[in-house]
């Protein structure tokens, strides 16, 4: 009984404002020649007008682009494809939102576009920012032509309002669609990552049972008008739930965007480790046994060169502590590293085989790519 809705929404009548975000570029480095132009990223809350599943996926599909991350050294595989993923475009201009697990450690990544009007529907995009602690990320290409989607909000969505999530999951080669319900909203839960990122903590995500698989990350999740609502994120484990995903809220996620489009490539501190719960098997297995109730960070992988190698951490370490400031968890972590720059020195505080140990070492600024 999907998108039979048109008696319902004819009859609600919302008296809500549009939230409009208006920035200006900025040229960093290898930027195409798009200075001095302004991006207006326009909300839409009014009532949902329903249509057809295949009106809606012709009028978003076009917005929603396959991103693959490849040759980012023996680290992530040598030249074989990292990482593939969704994204959307949001401005018509180049600006493209994924997931920041999707381009982890990549300065560059290919985009391959499903509209097919466009006369390169493959180019290289250049990542301009990134939130690893929301799971976000923006690139920037330069093609012309480009139709961007539009932007709703969660305020013009009710428990089983229908969406419908679009994407690039398990690697068939195409554009998937799938669709169901808004299941909840303002869901908040935690999430494991790839290539330098832990577990974060997503807060206020919407809950949906369209169908999210591995390579959905980064994708659209959009209401029944088309507008995009949410970005696809994660999904609950087979063994444990059915039908249960999760998206970033538009609401949440414009404000970042804001953000990194504003300062793209912020200069951050860099600790050079893969971080994870203690409880991991792959720190446990380092630690050579069973992490015993101990709280902090621990250490999946220790980057060859970067700070923490170069101070003798090693994996399988848990920090528990940096310059005696607690640290419980891998979002403590990062919460914490992201008060410090390039350069600073600090004291970690580890657990390891051999019992708590103390290391000093000078933070570096983030590679954009890391491992080769």
């Amino acid at each position: 009984m999907r998108l039979r809705l048109i008696a319902l929404f004819a009859a609600l009548i919302l008296v809500l404002s549009a939230c409009a975000i208006s920035v200006s570029r900025t040229n960093g480095d290898g930027a195409s020649e798009l200075q001095g132009r302004e991006v207006t990223l326009e909300q839409s809350t009014d009532p949902v007008e329903s249509s057809s599943v295949a009106e809606v996926v012709d009028k978003a599909l076009p917005s929603v682009v396959n991103v693959k991350v490849v040759g980012l050294g023996e680290s992530f595989g040598g030249d074989e494809a990292r990482a593939q993923g969704s994204g959307v475009i949001i401005d018509d201009s180049g600006y493209i939102v994924t997931n920041n697990h999707v381009i982890e450690g990549a300065a560059d990544v290919e985009v391959v576009f499903t509209d097919k009007s466009l006369d390169d529907r493959r180019v290289t995009g250049r990542v301009i920012g990134t939130d690893p602690a929301k799971d976000l990320a923006v690139i920037l290409v330069d093609v012309d032509g480009l139709k961007s989607i539009q932007l709703g909000s969660e305020d013009s969505l009710r428990l089983g309002d229908d969406v419908i999530a679009l994407g690039f999951p398990l690697g068939l080669g195409g554009a998937t669609v799938t669709a169901g319900i808004v299941s909840a909203k303002e869901r908040d839960i935690s999430v494991g990552g790839t290539a330098g990122v832990g577990q974060e903590q997503l807060e206020g995500v919407l809950q949906t049972d369209a169908a999210i698989n591995p390579g959905n990350s980064g994708g659209a999740l959009v209401d029944s008008a088309g507008r995009l609502v949410g970005i696809n994120t994660a999904a609950a484990a087979a063994s444990t739930a059915e039908n249960v995903g999760f998206a970033i809220s538009i609401d949440t996620a414009l404000p970042i965007i804001k953000e990194i489009i504003e300062n793209p490539a912020e200069k951050r501190a860099w600790l050079g480790v893969n971080i994870a719960d203690p409880t991991d098997p792959r720190v446990e297995e380092d630690f050579g046994g069973v992490v015993d109730g101990t709280k902090g960070a621990g250490l999946v992988e220790v980057f060859p060169d970067g700070p923490a190698d170069q101070a003798g951490v090693d994996a399988g370490e848990i920090i528990v502590a940096i310059n005696d400031e607690d640290i419980s968890s891998p979002e403590d972590l990062t919460d914490v590293l992201a008060d410090f720059d390039p350069g600073d020195e600090v004291t970690l505080t580890l657990v390891g085989p051999d019992g708590e140990r103390e290391v000093t070492l000078e933070l570096e600024e983030r590679p954009v790519t890391l491992g080769g």
